[in-house]
């Protein structure tokens, strides 16, 4: 094990058993190099400085321009997932790029100076707006950001249809899908409309904990990123718990449809897990034909959502507006997006992702099952949305 490099890793030494201390020794190695990457994905030049932990009740975390120190709190990592650290990391880094860029002052400050940093750096905007100081409460997690009664109303009148597409009657289920789909395009015009903008667009990241990603997460995902008002970037997220790094996702969008986008995740991931288990006990079929029948199913529900078309026109008869006023706004909205996602991944480079061989018998059959898909409402808890959202 590496010796501790300052006076305050001594401190832990002395004071921390053992394996806790073996832990977080990984966790300033892996700050460090996160403090790295951010300052040359998003073109920084920031100076190396020291980081440690403490045991502080007081902040999340801290930037000391005389010692050239970012200090975390250990409580931060140890009840936050690894993508709010780095965010917190990030505020902290901000203030140094202040310190080193932009103002002559110390730059632990909240001015004009700092938020042009935090823009530079892609800080989250609650993260952004955070003072650094350790709240009574935990940091809000997305859907606590949630938020607006407005956007809550969308949520709940999206459940109730969801509910309806658990109909047996197959039409019926499918127009009440396809309704859900409809109101949540109409309310991003509406906010559109209304230059409801401010402060809207957010992320969350998705991670099974697994450090490849298969081809059925890769179809799931293409699915979002195609119907549901998101953009899906695939990256990997370090967990402090295993101290190792897992493939991941971040969806970014509008809190609303990031919400919906994510239900759907779980949703097509449970329902490719059950209709396997089906068709494996009806058919006795080898293990091995697995993937090929969860991507036909998933193709199968992709198909569906194609066929049903562009939306845009109804939205258009119910709104009373001129199709070119339309889809000059739906360009704003994507362009906003686009520009978010820039800000949040500067180097951004595409991958494509490869299904490998596919038994076609299998395949064709998952199609099947796939285009009489449709979503249903969160069957595992009496909260709505939040029944597969963890």
């Amino acid at each position: 094990m590496k010796q501790p490099k300052n006076m305050h890793e001594k401190i832990i030494a002395m004071e921390t058993p053992k394996d806790i201390r073996d832990v977080r020794y990984l966790w300033i190695e892996q700050l460090y190099r996160e403090h790295h990457d951010i300052s040359w994905f998003y073109r920084a030049k920031l100076r190396p400085v020291v980081i440690q932990l403490s045991d502080t009740q007081g902040f999340w975390g801290k930037w000391d321009p005389l010692l050239r120190t970012i200090t975390l709190s250990i409580r931060l990592i140890e009840n936050h997932s690894w993508d709010v650290v780095v965010e917190i990391l990030k505020h902290e880094m901000a203030h140094q790029y202040v310190s080193e860029h932009l103002s002559d002052m110390d730059g632990t400050d909240h001015g004009e100076p700092f938020k042009k940093a935090c823009k530079r750096l892609g800080v989250a905007s609650w993260a952004a707006r955070a003072a650094g100081d350790l709240p009574g409460e935990q940091i809000p997690c997305i859907r606590q950001r949630v938020v607006s009664s407005e956007d809550q109303r969308l949520l709940d009148r999206v459940e109730k249809l969801l509910s309806l597409s658990q109909s047996t009657n197959e039409h019926e289920a499918f127009l009440a899908m396809q309704k859900s789909r409809e109101i949540c395009a109409k309310h991003n015009l509406d906010k559109h409309l209304r230059q409801k903008n401010e402060d809207s667009l957010d992320s969350l990241f998705l991670c099974r904990k697994k450090r490849k990603t298969d081809p059925i997460d890769a179809k799931i995902l293409s699915i979002m990123n195609e119907h549901f008002s998101v953009r899906v970037i695939h990256t990997s997220i370090f967990d402090a718990v295993a101290c190792t790094k897992f493939q991941a996702a971040e969806l970014l969008g509008r809190r609303e449809n990031i919400l919906m986008a994510e239900y759907v995740y779980h949703f097509l991931r449970q329902q490719c897990d059950s209709l396997w288990s089906s068709y494996k006990k009806s058919t006795k079929v080898h293990g091995s034909r697995r993937r090929s029948y969860q991507l036909g199913v998933l193709s199968g529900f992709d198909d569906k959502l194609v066929s049903a078309g562009s939306i845009d026109k109804k939205i258009i008869q119910d709104a009373g507006r001129k199709m070119q006023d339309v889809i000059a706004l739906q360009k704003v909205e994507r362009s906003s997006l686009e520009d978010y996602v820039e800000v949040r991944y500067p180097r951004l480079s595409k991958k494509s992702w490869g299904s490998g061989r596919l038994d076609q018998g299998a395949f064709q059959k998952g199609q099947v099952e796939g285009r009489r898909l449709n979503l249903n409402r969160p069957l595992e808890s009496r909260g709505g949305f939040g029944g597969f959202l963890k």
